[in-house]
């Protein structure tokens, strides 16, 4: 058991990080200068050049000795010294929140089985795992958050990828027992490789391609029909790019159905003026704006079609039962339907059929 936890711990720690600005060092003019201390007057390696925030950054890892070391990651949102990153294997979806400050890079924020889109640059910090320490320097050392030694071991450490060769910076954790975990940053790229090893086993993650480009992802969206009074649902892609308005894409989905048999449950002029998870209830809040209510125009029949399809809609995408939805920050109240403060809509599904065209 405790082999395996490890195993796991190694291969969902962050994929992205940061660091180095490259400062010439000047013409020595003392001639007599010892080679030892020219060595030291090279260049300074800092987080912050080491590895860029980049956005639309997409990095693809491919998998050795185990199914869940092929990666990709994706930058979602950046802003100032704080970068969100979404981590993507075969078996599950990572957020990870990285703040580079005083010197250190740190995971602040972590949350796995995270398939939504949403911003957590400014949510309350649940960790404070230092990935990389100031001065990059060789032997320099610190403590994870699980109390494992983490050391740089070599500064120019050849490491070989279907990406290409790179000259790298190795990092060491030291789980103990003769387990280690190995990873590998180059300049201006990032995490290149990772090798986990323990006794012969040997799982590695090695860098296959960089991209820049948005992120791709489906979504169930739902939609009242034309011909009768009814809902069904289609699958429909789209695409985000860093630091993108997630409202303002769901609200594009449901503006515009891609057939002429759905309708749009929400008027061209209606927008989504927040979204925020609520993780204690596990209920989606949504505010929306007046036009909502003012442009529906419909019958009660009708207007539960455009509450279903809106909050499955919703609901879907973001992994939860409840949707609670206001309008101008008051719960929804439509003469036909209403509710009470903190009380939510339910997601139905049952009997919703994909559209036929």
């Amino acid at each position: 058991m405790k082999r395996t936890f490890y195993l796991l711990l190694a291969l969902v720690m962050t994929i992205s990080l940061f660091g180095c600005k490259r400062v010439i060092s000047k013409e020595q003019n003392n001639a007599n200068v010892s080679k030892e201390d020219d060595k030291l007057n090279k260049d300074i390696l800092t987080i912050e050049d080491y590895y860029p925030f980049k956005e639309n950054l997409v990095m693809s890892y491919e998998g050795i000795g185990n199914e869940y070391a092929e990666q990709q990651v994706f930058v979602e949102f950046i802003e100032n010294n704080k970068m969100q990153i979404k981590i993507m294997n075969p078996g599950t979806v990572f957020v990870k929140v990285l703040e580079y400050k005083n010197g250190e890079l740190t995971e602040v924020f972590g949350e796995g089985e995270f398939y939504h889109i949403e911003n957590m640059l400014n949510a309350n910090t649940n960790s404070q795992n230092i990935i990389l320490k100031e001065p990059l320097e060789l032997n320099n050392a610190w403590k994870d958050d699980q109390g494992n030694t983490v050391k740089i071991t070599s500064l120019d450490k050849q490491m070989e990828t279907p990406a290409g060769t790179y000259n790298t910076l190795e990092v060491t954790t030291d789980f103990g027992e003769g387990r280690t975990n190995k990873d590998y940053y180059a300049k201006g790229v990032g995490l290149v490789a990772r090798i986990y090893i323990d006794g012969e086993m040997e799982v590695k993650t090695l860098l296959e391609e960089v991209n820049t480009k948005k992120q791709e992802m489906e979504i169930l969206a739902y939609y009242p029909t034309s011909d009768d009074i009814s809902t069904e649902y289609v699958k429909e892609n789209i695409e985000f790019g860093t630091n993108d308005n997630i409202e303002n894409i769901l609200e594009n989905i449901m503006k515009n159905p891609p057939s002429n048999k759905l309708i749009s449950p929400i008027s061209k002029n209606t927008n989504i003026n927040k979204i925020h998870l609520n993780r204690d209830a596990w209920t989606l809040e949504v505010d929306f704006s007046k036009e909502l209510i003012e442009e529906m125009n419909v019958g009660s029949s009708f207007e539960m079609e455009i509450l279903k399809s809106v909050v499955n809609t919703l609901g879907k995408f973001y992994d939860v039962e409840k949707v609670y939805i206001t309008v101008e920050d008051k719960p929804y109240e439509s003469g036909h339907f209403g509710i009470k403060k903190d009380e939510a809509f339910e997601v139905e599904t049952l009997d919703i059929k994909e559209l036929n065209e």
